[in-house]
């Protein structure tokens, strides 16, 4: 995978981005679905990465994976949740009753429609084409966003959040949906999850005010709600190992689990550490594999290297002078 980088996407990709969209999982709604709205993304990342280093505001850094003149994959990240509009949630809470005269005591789950995630980012669009999944690429993408954040952290708000993909069974219906959703909704999973990719108002509008109490759920829905979709698993198990970590917030469509972590508390923030590329290059990487990535927003590339790379090949792949600074994460060898 040497030749395997992760930049900002360009209006030059365009084509390639278009193409990809007929390939892209029904589920993943964060992508954009037309050649214009993929226009439209590209456009607003370009302004993303060229304002200054200053607080969110409603950005979107939109990353394509690269590899030998080809785009493999794309991932984002979305500032500032909840500002403009509402992200909702639902939040499961436990209440406990007691009857001390019959020796009773009931816990019963229940869910709260929330906007917890107010100025939090979201890390979305995590897609990779199948004929390049393995190898590593996966991990370069997920982490390629990590890696962006620990550039500038002021860009991107104190807390990190993503809503993983719930299960849904062979024809792509979702139990929870159907014993919840639907029941307010009366319109299929799909075009709900697509409408509120536009607008979340109509969330508030039709979805029950008062908390649902989970005992009074179908089994088949009671049983997915916080579990992943197994395409889903993978990408889970990664952003768990970064220190993401599930908060009893599940997604109002599928019930899917919701990880956050603070920014600061991030593996890939926290552990990297920054030094020139002269320096990189002529220093001691005795590491079983890393991520390396230039230190500049405006001109942000992240590649893997491993012990055995020629150094000044790797810096020549992310287009590193020896006087830019680079960003490097060294990865624990038994995820490696």
């Amino acid at each position: 995978m040497t030749a395997t980088i992760v930049r900002p996407a360009k209006r030059s990709d365009l084509d390639q981005l278009e193409a990809m969209i007929a390939r892209v999982d029904p589920g993943m709604l964060t992508m954009p679905s037309s050649r214009e709205a993929m226009a439209a993304r590209i456009e607003r990342s370009l302004a993303a990465f060229a304002r200054g280093s200053l607080p969110p505001e409603n950005e979107c850094y939109f990353l394509v994976m690269e590899e030998d003149g080809e785009l493999l994959g794309t991932a984002s990240i979305f500032t500032n949740l909840g500002v403009e509009r509402p992200f909702y949630s639902y939040r499961i809470s436990r209440d406990s009753k007691v009857s001390p005269e019959q020796g009773v005591r009931a816990e019963l789950d229940l869910l709260f429609l929330v906007n917890d995630y107010h100025g939090d980012s979201e890390l979305g669009t995590l897609f990779i084409e199948r004929k390049a999944r393995g190898g590593g690429r996966g991990r370069l993408l997920s982490f390629a966003r990590l890696m962006l954040i620990a550039v500038d952290p002021l860009r991107f708000g104190p807390k990190a959040m993503a809503e993983i993909r719930g299960f849904t069974d062979a024809e792509g219906r979702s139990p929870f949906w159907d014993a919840v959703g639907a029941k307010f909704f009366h319109m299929d999973y799909r075009k709900a999850d697509v409408l509120s990719a536009r607008d979340h108002r109509f969330i508030a509008d039709l979805m029950p005010r008062y908390p649902i109490y989970v005992a009074l759920l179908p089994d088949a829905a009671r049983n997915v709600i916080s579990r992943p979709h197994p395409d889903a698993e993978p990408a889970l198990a990664m952003l768990k190992s970064q220190g993401f970590r599930y908060n009893d917030v599940v997604d109002i469509f599928d019930a899917g689990p919701t990880v956050e972590a603070f920014i600061d508390h991030i593996d890939t923030v926290r552990e990297s550490v920054r030094m020139s590329a002269a320096d990189f290059a002529g220093g001691d990487m005795r590491v079983h594999s890393g991520l390396i990535a230039l230190a500049s927003t405006s001109r942000f590339c992240v590649t893997q290297f491993a012990r055995d790379e020629d150094l000044a090949a790797v810096l020549k792949r992310i287009e590193a002078g020896p006087s830019d600074e680079v960003l490097i994460y060294r990865l624990p060898e038994k995820r490696a």
